[in-house]
C-alpha cells in the first residue's frame, strides 16, 4: 500500500470507515434539503388544462397562487 500524506503534517488521515460515514451523513443533509426545496419546472401545457388544475386547488392554494402571481407582476 502506498504511503499517504496531508498537506498538514499533524492532521489525521481519514480511514476509509469515516470517509463512509462522513459521505453518509452529506448525502441524508442533501436528501432533507431536496425534500424541503420546492421543485421548479417550467411547463408550456394548454390554458384550459391549467385552469382545469386551479380550478381544483383549496382555498389556502389559491391563496398561495394568489401571492405568487401578484409578485410575478410587481415584477
Amino acid at each position: 500500500m502506498a504511503t499517504k500524506s496531508t498537506h498538514e503534517p499533524k492532521a489525521r488521515v481519514m480511514s476509509a470507515n469515516d470517509v463512509w460515514e462522513d459521505a453518509q451523513g452529506i448525502a441524508s443533509l442533501i436528501k432533507k434539503n431536496l425534500q424541503k426545496s420546492e421543485p421548479v419546472v417550467k411547463l408550456q401545457v394548454p390554458l384550459s388544462l391549467f385552469m382545469s388544475a386551479v380550478e381544483n386547488l383549496n382555498r389556502e392554494e389559491l391563496l398561495i397562487l394568489s401571492r405568487r402571481i401578484d409578485a410575478k407582476l410587481a415584477v
